[in-house]
């Protein structure tokens, strides 16, 4: 299918918005228009056109989550010659949307504004289940081997900075996920890694990671890379020695986290605020730490949680 993001002739009177959108990747081949699968832009095109009653729009996204990833805060350009009070739009919108994606915001932009190439740095977060979780399935990776946290925040140590990450990555679609900037546009296997943490939840482990553009698969190889080091499948010096190569590794190939764990947390543009606070991701899906504190009282018996949920 043409690839409506590479667009250049623009229609008489168009106007552009911002559109901040959530979804589950579960059903979907990804955020990509593709001609014989379903896809969330695909949804999203068709659902915009019908209330926009405009066939010739031109949408475009941040990033181009694969197959079963999700999203909290994916950002796309909207072009239409229709318009819209924004929170009009996205009401209407959202009444016509699949359950499973959610237009969060419609705010008006310049018309020049581009989702993915105006995107100064991507944010995802990525959940490891530390045990079976009946809610939360579609949502993270289940590791039944006990993981090192401290060994995989080393690892985390070594990734972090300017790299060339082809061992960490797989050859896709060109100029996939750039931001603007004469080394993305040469698609640089070069990316500025500027953070990547490990945090201990109630029974998860949380990978955020955010940089100036991602590659192919980068992030899920990496996560799967931490938990290798994390189960002493790796060592630091295998890391290491993978990064400085600068070829394709077939190991971290092989280590590739599933989707499902995958989250683009948010989308960073200029004049924006540089910090943010970190999404609860759990609570937002339903699944609160009173929960986790329950399950955690019945098995030391007692009769009540504590009052206090742990962080």
């Amino acid at each position: 299918m043409k690839d409506q993001e590479h667009t250049t002739l623009r229609r008489s009177g168009q106007c552009c918005y911002r559109l901040t959108l959530e979804y589950d990747g579960s059903r979907y081949a990804g955020w990509q228009e593709q001609r014989h699968a379903r896809t969330v832009a695909g949804e999203l095109r068709r659902t915009l056109c019908e209330v926009l009653g405009d066939t010739e729009i031109e949408l475009g996204g941040a990033g181009r989550t694969d197959a079963g990833v999700h999203a909290l805060g994916q950002v796309a350009h909207l072009r239409t010659t229709t318009r819209l009070d924004g929170e009009t739009l996205r009401r209407r919108v959202n009444d016509l949307l699949p359950s499973d994606i959610c237009l969060l915001d419609v705010a008006p932009a310049p018309l020049s504004f581009h989702a993915r190439h105006d995107a100064l740095a991507r944010y995802y977060l990525y959940q490891i289940a530390l045990r079976r979780m009946a809610f939360a399935k579609k949502y993270v990776w289940w590791v039944r081997d006990p993981l090192n946290v401290e060994k995989m925040r080393a690892a985390a140590e070594v990734l972090r900075g300017f790299h060339d990450f082809t061992a960490f990555s797989q050859k896709g679609p060109a100029d996939h996920s750039l931001a603007r900037g004469a080394l993305t546009r040469t698609a640089s296997k070069l990316v500025d890694v500027h953070e990547l943490t490990v945090h201990l939840r109630p029974n998860l482990v949380v990978v955020r990671i955010g940089a100036s553009h991602f590659l192919w698969r980068m992030v899920r190889r990496i996560v799967g890379a931490l938990v290798a080091v994390g189960t002493d499948k790796l060592t630091l010096d295998d890391i290491r020695t993978a990064l400085h190569s600068r070829r394709p590794n077939e190991t971290i190939a092989r280590l590739t986290a599933p989707a499902s764990g995958l989250f683009l947390e948010r989308v960073k543009y200029a004049r924006e605020p540089a910090g943010r606070e970190p999404v609860d991701l759990m609570s937002r899906l339903g699944i609160p730490a009173e929960r986790e504190a329950l399950v955690q009282a019945r098995k030391k018996g007692r009769r009540h949680p504590p009052s206090h949920s742990p962080n």
